[in-house]
């Protein structure tokens, strides 16, 4: 009796799955004859992963996959078109005229980014980039004031006494002749200036001993199996998931930043203390003269973390990318030098923030680097009221998720004819001036654009300062040439490491 009760109970088994696999595979099938039915040019999907090519990715929002999008609509003479994702409809944009009016001209149809958030349960994961409809702009309001070039003034000294860590480091590399890992070395020395102007806790990320700092900045980049089927839960059902209270974040890594926070404030409060640094704004700002509280604590934490995730890894990876190349061009490298050294002349053998300003071509081979590698593989929006396409008689729907490819862009010859060759000359005024102006845009554009950009762009140029003043570097035999990108993370990173060597001056 026994045996037949568990022979039903398979069988039942196997047809409540064979019926959820063919619900499944009808809702997809209707979902895949979106585009056609709106007569938007549109790729083939493919059940069930759509046009994606990969099951689990490292994010819950769009990665490398829209290079891909953009490469074949491109080739088809399209300026956009429809994709999927899973099941989720997605218009891809290809023409810049396009995306400038998505990002910026007809902005208040596209003021969410498609980034999971749960305003009610996870009020330490909402912050800035991720905020939606009425939040984002009291929020933005709110946090501008502190990244005025006057605050980046304010942080300058302490970016630049980070870098003596950096410089140390690469003096013992030197002499020892250690290959260097660059993406390593560069995540510590953005690390040590999160720690130092958000906190202002004196990281040393080059010590021998893994700070705490740095072992939970990499919980963002390593996730385990558990976090791949909660990222993937998050990103195809994304109302579902706010109803069961999960959260974007780790709850450990979030723990530590808020301890962290609390820990600052309570110290700075009692002991009226007070630092030049990103954390203090905030405590400036939290309590109006009326008494009305302007950032909550929750709002502090996240913002924080946000601070610190930003600005230590796309710094880092600008950072990598400009002296990989540097290091492979070493007559590029020369140019950069000549002029760091040209206008550290003019100011007593130093770098200081008024000369920084003054190292055009410095910041021509970040913006060359940034064109080749940016930082963020892709840029989406949500649309949150019907909008009708210019020069078309196509409405995209409430709730369409629309995606830029900023790789597909920067690699795109018929802006950047010969791509795959590093020319930092391509961002002279003269060559900026003969392109459309929304071809490049690794920080975004618009209202909601990177809100931290002229600290992300200081932080690295004085990096790349300081090391061309100080080193001459060459690619080690170490590393693989021909990098290639991981594609399942929306934030860059290389699959193989980047080794370098350096030659004191």
């Amino acid at each position: 009796m026994a045996v037949v009760s568990t022979g039903f109970i398979v069988f039942d088994l196997c047809l409540i799955i064979g019926a959820a696999f063919l619900a499944a595979l009808v809702y997809f099938k209707h979902s895949y004859r979106y585009w056609k039915v709106k007569r938007v040019p549109y790729l083939e999907p493919t059940f069930p992963l759509g046009n994606d090519e990969y099951f689990f990715t490292k994010s819950a929002t769009f990665a490398g996959e829209a290079k891909s999008w953009y490469d074949q609509l491109k080739a088809r003479g399209h300026k956009f078109g429809g994709a999927w994702s899973f099941y989720r409809k997605v218009l891809v944009l290809v023409d810049p005229d396009y995306i400038r009016d998505v990002l910026t001209q007809d902005f208040h149809h596209f003021a969410n980014r498609d980034m999971f958030v749960n305003e009610k349960f996870d009020l330490q994961g909402c912050h800035l980039f991720n905020v939606r409809n009425s939040h984002w702009k009291p929020l933005r309001q709110k946090l501008t004031p502190t990244f005025t070039s006057g605050k980046m003034k304010m942080m300058f000294e302490s970016v630049m006494q980070c870098c003596d860590h950096l410089v140390e480091h690469l003096e013992e590399c030197a002499e020892t002749g250690e290959n260097i890992d660059s993406r390593k070395t560069l995540s510590s020395f953005t690390i040590d200036v999160i720690g130092s102007v958000a906190f202002g806790v004196d990281c040393n990320s080059f010590s021998k001993e893994e700070s705490d700092f740095r072992k939970y900045a990499n919980l963002f980049f390593r996730p385990n199996f558990l976090d791949y089927i909660r990222l993937l839960f998050l990103k195809l059902f994304p109302d579902l998931a706010r109803k069961l209270r999960l959260k974007i974040g780790n709850t450990r890594r979030t723990k530590f930043f808020r301890d962290m926070v609390k820990q600052t404030i309570d110290h700075r409060i009692q002991f009226k203390v007070t630092r030049p640094d990103f954390l203090q704004l905030l405590i400036n700002m939290n309590v109006e003269k009326d008494g009305k509280e302007v950032l909550s604590f929750d709002q502090i934490v996240a913002n924080t973390i946000l601070f610190f995730v930003a600005g230590f890894d796309t710094s880092s990876t600008a950072m990598n990318f400009a002296l990989f190349e540097l290091a492979r061009n070493p007559d590029l490298q020369e140019k950069a030098r000549q002029e760091v050294r040209k206008v550290m002349g003019r100011n007593d053998g130093q770098i200081t923030y008024e000369g920084l300003q003054e190292m055009t071509y410095v910041k021509q081979v970040l913006d060359e680097s940034m064109r080749m590698y940016p930082p963020l593989l892709t840029l989406s929006r949500v649309c949150t009221k019907d909008y009708e396409l210019r020069n078309t008689d196509i409405v995209i729907e409430k709730g369409t998720s629309v995606v830029i490819s900023t790789l597909g862009l920067g690699r795109d010859p018929e802006y950047f004819p010969d791509p795959e060759r590093f020319d930092p000359d391509r961002f002279s005024a003269e060559e900026k001036a003969k392109r459309h102006p929304y071809v490049h845009i690794p920080f975004g554009e618009g209202p909601r654009n990177c809100i931290g950009l002229r600290f992300g762009v200081m932080q690295s140029k004085i990096g790349l300062a300081r090391i061309l003043s100080n080193f001459r570097l060459s690619v080690s035999l170490k590393t693989k040439l021909r990098n290639t990108l991981d594609k399942k993370l929306f934030l860059l990173k290389e699959n193989e490491p980047i080794y370098l060597k350096a030659e004191k001056l």
